[in-house]
């Protein structure tokens, strides 16, 4: 935004290597696309430092996620997809807030136990 960037675009490939142009441009009208977005969040004028907090916030709350699952996957022995599933299902059935979940099992307020034991309630048969 203003010739300042304001986060990051993974691109996930099957192959290694430098991209094609036209992959390139498309890449690039992604960011862009995601970039604009992110700028029309609210009906308030944007300041480009609040698009920056909140992509910030994003990738915040991204690796979050990535980290309760990997600590999922490794107390359940499953593999990170898997662990995405066990995650998903708790927070359904609970009707909670994911990434208030993904916080609570990276700080250690949620037992992993609870949530690799399946979508069963507390108490349920």
């Amino acid at each position: 935004m203003h010739d300042r960037p304001v986060g990051v675009l993974t691109l996930l490939r099957g192959s290694t290597g430098r991209l094609p142009d036209n992959d390139m441009h498309l890449a690039q009208a992604l960011a862009d696309s995601a970039t604009l977005g992110l700028m029309h969040w609210s009906t308030e004028p944007t300041r480009g430092d609040d698009v920056i907090t909140r992509v910030q916030s994003v990738i915040a709350a991204k690796a979050t996620l990535d980290i309760a699952k990997g600590m999922l996957a490794q107390h359940a022995d499953v593999g990170v997809g898997e662990a995405a599933r066990l995650l998903h299902a708790y927070v359904t059935l609970r009707r909670l807030r994911l990434t208030d979940t993904a916080h609570a099992l990276v700080t250690r307020e949620l037992d992993l136990s609870e949530v690799a034991q399946g979508q069963r309630l507390p108490g349920a048969p």
